[in-house]
C-alpha cells in the first residue's frame, strides 16, 4: 500500500511537469511542428501515469546469516571418594550437585488474574496511509463509475433512436472515402435523432452518426472524412485511455487540463492528416465545415447559414 502511493505521488508529480511542459510546447511551437507529434507525446505520458506501480521492481538485498553459537558447559566440580559407612565420613561428604529447588511461595503472595474483557479483538484504528489510500480509491471509483454511467446511457439512448442510414448519397460517400482511406473494417453508418453534428462514438462496436436533418454536398463528404479519419487513427482508444488516467489521478487539476488539452490535439491532428488528403483547393470548404460543426455544438448560428 505505502509503495502504491509512493509511486502514485512520483508519478503525478512527474506527470505534472510533463503536461505543463507540452502545453508550452502546443503553445510557442504550433506553428512549426504539428498536432500529431503532440499526440504521440500524450499518449507516451498516458501510458506512463496508466499504471501506478514501479515499472522496475526493487531488488531486495539479503540479511546477513547469523549463526547462534551455544554456550559453553558449566564447569562441573569433582567429586571425592566416598568413604565407607560408620567411619564419620558423611559430616564431611560435599553437597549433592542436584539443583536445589526454588521455595514454593504461598497462594496469598500470588498476583491476581485480571479478568478478560468482553472484546478478545483491539480496536482497529487507520493508519495515515490506510486513510489516504481509502480516499484515493473512493475518488477513483467515482470518476470510473461517473463516465461509465454517462456511456450506458448514451448507448441506451442509440439503440432507442438511431438507425441505418438509407440515404444512397450517403452511402456512396462513405464507401468512397472508406477506399480512399484504405479501411478493411469500417464503422457502421447510422442516423440518430437530436444529434447536430455528425460524431464517431463506439469502441467496440463503432459507429458513424449522422444527424437526422439531411447533411449533403460537400459537408457531407467533408464530415465523413474528417470521423472516418478519426476512426483510423483509432483517437477513441486514446480518450479512453486519458479517461483511465483522469480517474487514477483525479486529485491533480493538471490531469483534467491534460484530457482537454488531448482532446484539442486530436480534433487538430485529425484535421492535418485530412487536409492531406483534399486538393489545395477544399482546404477552404473543409474549414468552414470544421467552423459550422463547432457553432452548431455551442448553439450559435453557422456562419454562412441563415434562419428563415
Amino acid at each position: 500500500m505505502n509503495q502504491v502511493l509512493l509511486t502514485l505521488g512520483a508519478l503525478t508529480l512527474g506527470g505534472s511537469a510533463a503536461v505543463l511542459l507540452l502545453a508550452w510546447v502546443g503553445r510557442s511551437t504550433r506553428g512549426r511542428y504539428g498536432a500529431r507529434w503532440r499526440c504521440w507525446g500524450w499518449l507516451l505520458l498516458c501510458l506512463r501515469l496508466a499504471v501506478p506501480v514501479p515499472l522496475i521492481p526493487q531488488v531486495q538485498t539479503r540479511a546477513p546469516i547469523q549463526v547462534d553459537i551455544p554456550d559453553p558447559p558449566a564447569a562441573v566440580l569433582p567429586i571425592s571418594p566416598t568413604t565407607p559407612p560408620g567411619s564419620g565420613g558423611e559430616e564431611n561428604a560435599l553437597p549433592s550437585s542436584s539443583p536445589e529447588q526454588p521455595p514454593k511461595q504461598s497462594d496469598a503472595s500470588l498476583p491476581l488474574e485480571e479478568p478478560a474483557s468482553g472484546n478478545a479483538y483491539p480496536a482497529f484504528r487507520p493508519t495515515p496511509a490506510q486513510i489516504v489510500f481509502a480516499l484515493w480509491l473512493l475518488g477513483a471509483a467515482a470518476v470510473l463509475v461517473w463516465n461509465i454511467a454517462a456511456h450506458l446511457r448514451f448507448l441506451r439512448y442509440l439503440r432507442r433512436w438511431s438507425a441505418p442510414v438509407e440515404d444512397d448519397e450517403a452511402i456512396a460517400a462513405f464507401n468512397r472515402l472508406g477506399d480512399q482511406l484504405c479501411l478493411d473494417k469500417r464503422p457502421r453508418l447510422l442516423v440518430c435523432q437530436g444529434l447536430k453534428v455528425p460524431m464517431l462514438a463506439g469502441a467496440f462496436r463503432p459507429a458513424i452518426l449522422l444527424p437526422q436533418e439531411a447533411v449533403t454536398g460537400g459537408e457531407l463528404a467533408f464530415s465523413l472524412l474528417h470521423e472516418l479519419t478519426h476512426y483510423r487513427r483509432g483517437d477513441i482508444w486514446r480518450k479512453l485511455l486519458a479517461l483511465w488516467v483522469n480517474a487514477l489521478h483525479w486529485f491533480n487539476p493538471l490531469m483534467w487540463l491534460m484530457v482537454r488539452l488531448l482532446e484539442r490535439d486530436t480534433e487538430l491532428a485529425c484535421d492535418e492528416e485530412a487536409l492531406r488528403r483534399l486538393p489545395p483547393e477544399d482546404y477552404s470548404a473543409y474549414g468552414q465545415t470544421i467552423l459550422n460543426a463547432v457553432a452548431r455544438l455551442q448553439n450559435r448560428e453557422p456562419k454562412g447559414e441563415h434562419n428563415e
